[in-house]
């Protein structure tokens, strides 16, 4: 958390606030080891003076593009939100940890109660040859992905198939969440080795990747604990979960109780009827 769906709201959400095209007059930070490949300085130098003209995404890195052809990139990793908030309007100055001020009085706010998200600064054209940025595969929701992208990606590996939709190389965006809800909607079983996915399967998690993102987008992601795509604006794609968070909980399509396992470290549930294979 946050995945490709949360990042894509946020994003939709700073944009429809009116975050663009506003100088920026002032950043203030009280944890410098956030910018990862320059200092807080060289940060402030780069974008002090400049108006956030667009924000885009890439996996689940927010893409803040700004005047001059250069760029700031986020990273939220597991807890880091973004907020465009009144000036006055009190915040927690524990977690708030980069402060972005505007000249309309207002503030873009990076808020991170694990301290564990990314800043760095790049130009237009080289951000996306950086060590974060090439790395990172196609994800569910970009034009050229479908199923034989995916069977490319993964076909050859013996590693369970769980483990190869969170591998950011090989699909981008999905986390625990939306993997788990992905298989079950595709009646895999987590467990199965990428070598053993037939092109069929792969059709399957294809398709099903791409509409649980959309629907996941629409409803502006999920909220389990902590994810607010906007102050005390909970997601509501919780409401949708099939199988996630549901240990001890009939399937909903054929009412077998829902098991949680670990894969690879990581909660994962499932049908044990449904996704038998």
């Amino acid at each position: 958390m946050p995945e490709l769906p949360e990042v894509q709201s946020m994003i939709d959400t700073l944009i429809d606030d009116g975050c663009l095209n506003h100088k920026i007059i002032g950043v203030e930070t009280i944890m410098p080891k956030l910018f990862k490949n320059s200092d807080f300085k060289e940060f402030e130098n780069h974008i002090i003076n400049e108006k956030i003209e667009n924000i885009s995404r890439i996996g689940k890195y927010l893409i803040f593009h700004i005047s001059h052809k250069k760029v700031f990139v986020v990273h939220l990793r597991m807890e880091g939100k973004l907020f465009y908030d009144d000036a006055d309007f009190p915040y927690n100055k524990r977690h708030t940890l980069v402060r972005i001020i505007f000249n309309n009085k207002k503030e873009l706010r990076y808020n991170d109660t694990r301290r564990f998200g990314t800043f760095t600064i790049y130009n237009e054209n080289d951000y996306i040859n950086s060590k974060e940025i090439s790395k990172l595969a196609l994800d569910p929701l970009d034009e050229n992905f479908n199923w034989k992208y995916l069977k490319n990606n993964i076909s050859k590996s013996s590693r369970h198939i769980k483990t190869l939709l969170l591998d950011q190389t090989n699909v981008a965006g999905i986390g625990n969440i939306y993997a788990d809800e992905i298989l079950h909607a595709s009646n895999i079983n987590p467990l199965k080795q990428g070598n053993k996915i037939t092109d069929k399967e792969f059709k399957t998690i294809s398709d099903n990747a791409t509409k649980i993102l959309q629907l996941a987008v629409k409803n502006k992601g999920t909220t389990i604990s902590t994810y607010f795509f906007k102050r005390e604006k909970k997601g509501e794609f919780q409401n949708f979960l099939k199988v996630h968070t549901k240990k001890d909980k009939p399937c909903t399509k054929c009412k077998t109780t829902i098991e949680k396992i670990k894969v690879n470290g990581r909660g994962t549930y499932f049908c044990p009827k449904c996704q038998n294979e």
